[in-house]
């Protein structure tokens, strides 16, 4: 039992050192970042955008149709296609101002980009914490279950020179043994299902960095 058991905490431990997906890459800095992908906490619009300056556009919030294309088409739940035609249809609605205003549609998405990745990471940093703590539990319960005392039915030897046959433990050290064992199958199943959590969760923001991608060339292509 001892054997699988140290099988078990290896690869727990394993998974819990890499992260949801591997040894962070050398870009991460942030030790609580359990991701492959290499943390960008907050993107920039020089990543994405070479239309018109957002610098000099003004403020998006007091352009009321920039402001309700980014309340249409900013939340996650809205499909890319369906925010490309949005924007098609904004664009077509504009004058002479074109320029400005396309700019502060992007400048609008950005920052709605921003504050969700920031939310995500957020989420993602604290299941690390939570899991490191899980890891630990495990090797905490894997050691009282390795000094468990183990009885034997005198010294003498069995048929054939084997060892001696070890005795059924007492009452109270197999309830005890019960316990930790099943305590040690919940934590590490917990410890697992958060490791899936955080495959999915890693790969929001490079889907909304991708999304937003896609509306700056909206933007631009128009």
């Amino acid at each position: 039992m001892k054997h699988y058991l140290g099988i078990g905490l290896a690869v727990l431990l394993v998974g819990a050192s890499s992260g949801a997906m591997g040894a962070p890459p050398p870009r991460a800095v942030d030790p609580d970042w359990p991701c492959i992908q290499p943390l960008v906490p907050t993107l920039s619009a020089g990543m994405l955008w070479s239309g018109p300056p957002i610098e000099t556009a003004g403020d998006w919030h007091a352009e009321p149709r920039v402001a309700a294309l980014v309340a249409r088409i900013g939340p996650r739940k809205v499909p890319a296609a369906e925010g490309e035609a949005a924007i098609a249809e904004f664009l077509k609605s504009l004058g002479a101002d074109r320029d400005r205003l396309s700019a502060l549609a992007f400048a609008g998405l950005l920052d709605e980009s921003n504050r969700q990745r920031g939310e995500v990471i957020e989420r993602l940093k604290e299941l690390a914490q939570r899991q490191r703590k899980i890891a630990d539990i495990v090797a905490d319960l894997t050691t009282q279950m390795d000094a468990l005392p183990v009885s034997s039915l005198g010294g003498n030897p069995a048929p054939g020179g084997a060892d001696p046959v070890a005795a059924e433990p007492s009452g109270e050290e197999a309830a005890h043994a019960r316990d930790l064992n099943e305590r040690w199958t919940y934590v590490s199943r917990t410890h697992t299902e958060m490791q899936r959590t955080m495959r999915y969760i890693c790969e929001v923001p490079v889907q909304i960095d991708s999304r937003l991608g896609t509306y700056a060339r909206a933007l631009m292509a128009q």
